[in-house]
């Protein structure tokens, strides 16, 4: 007793922390739960027959990849698991695009999609665990957690769905232009937005360069306009 509290501030100290983290971890712990229960309602009610009775047999086979990127982004979403996303979606799409065609290279990008689209709601959605433990490790608001997170995964998300499975599955070029292209996309977009905290990023100053030349064009355009003038008034 007396080194407790000596080094953690007595028997009472230990008590209030012991609580504050108790408060902090129910609000975790309570999504987690939720996320978990939703998960098994999703088996119960049979999702992955409905979305397959939904998709019909005359889906055009250059559109599954994608299909099936967007199918996973939802409900990846909704569920918070990667994982658990898999185990519903990948018993799905294989029957399928089995029974769509017999190109390989088909399933391949099918599977590919399903793959990566799981990994979306598994650092976006509010109810994932990695979510809820990342914020919850760094001590960081939650919808803060999100946002930038957000931030981050949406814009490329709706790029490798446009550049990748869909433009991909189309045929219109190899899968490895697809990774050069979002690459490029990547980069540019790193230098044109990204900056150092205190800096400004290169667009915000092309942007003030291009508002200091109109400024300087149209206060030209007015000076020689009143020089016209004023000539013109004294002759």
């Amino acid at each position: 007793s007396s080194g407790i509290n000596a080094e953690y501030g007595g028997v009472s100290r230990c008590l209030e922390c012991f609580v504050e983290g108790v408060k902090g971890m129910s609000e975790p712990i309570m999504i987690l739960v939720l996320a978990w229960s939703l998960g098994f309602a999703m088996n119960d009610i049979h999702t992955s027959e409905y979305i397959a009775g939904a998709l019909g047999e005359n889906m055009p086979v250059q559109f599954f990849p994608s299909l099936v990127c967007l199918i996973g982004y939802a409900m990846s979403y909704a569920s918070g698991s990667a994982m658990g996303t898999q185990g519903i979606i990948f018993p799905l799409i294989i029957p399928v695009v089995v029974h769509l065609t017999d190109d390989t290279e088909v399933y391949i990008k099918t599977i590919g999609a399903a793959f990566s689209s799981t990994v979306f709601g598994n650092l976006c959605s509010p109810i994932a665990d990695t979510t809820i433990a990342s914020a919850l490790f760094t001590n960081c608001p939650l919808l803060d957690h999100l946002k930038v997170m957000t931030t981050f995964c949406v814009p490329l998300a709706v790029l490798t769905l446009l550049v990748g499975d869909l433009f991909v599955g189309m045929n219109l070029y190899p899968f490895y232009v697809a990774y050069i292209i979002t690459f490029v996309v990547m980069f540019v977009v790193f230098i044109l937005l990204g900056r150092h905290p205190r800096r400004r990023s290169m667009l915000e100053v092309l942007l003030d360069k291009l508002q200091g030349v109109k400024k300087t064009t149209s206060s030209s355009s007015s000076d020689s306009g009143i020089s016209e003038t004023t000539s013109l008034l004294r002759g």
